[in-house]
């Protein structure tokens, strides 16, 4: 299957965003797919600019792996960062 797509880049408050139109079949579901890994990113940036490194890892693998740890946290995380696990 080819995809086409269309990107480009908009700064805007000193940050930087890409748009991509996806013109595919499925493209809805592609853009679902980029949406929900967009999000994943920005609670990762926000783990890295709030806590030490100490914290960040322990959060960082929390986040990420807690599909395979079964609810379960990884220990010495902070205290404050329950909101952020459990979206």
């Amino acid at each position: 299957m080819l995809m086409s797509r269309v990107g480009r880049q908009v700064q805007s408050g000193g940050q930087k965003t890409v748009k991509v139109s996806v013109l595919h079949e499925k493209g809805s579901l592609i853009a679902h797919a980029v949406t929900l890994t967009c999000n994943e990113l920005q609670r990762i940036h926000a783990i890295t600019e709030r806590w030490t490194i100490e914290q960040r890892w322990p959060l960082i693998l929390t986040r990420v792996l807690r599909r395979w740890l079964g609810g379960k946290w990884l220990p010495d995380l902070p205290e404050d960062a329950g909101l952020l696990l459990s979206g």
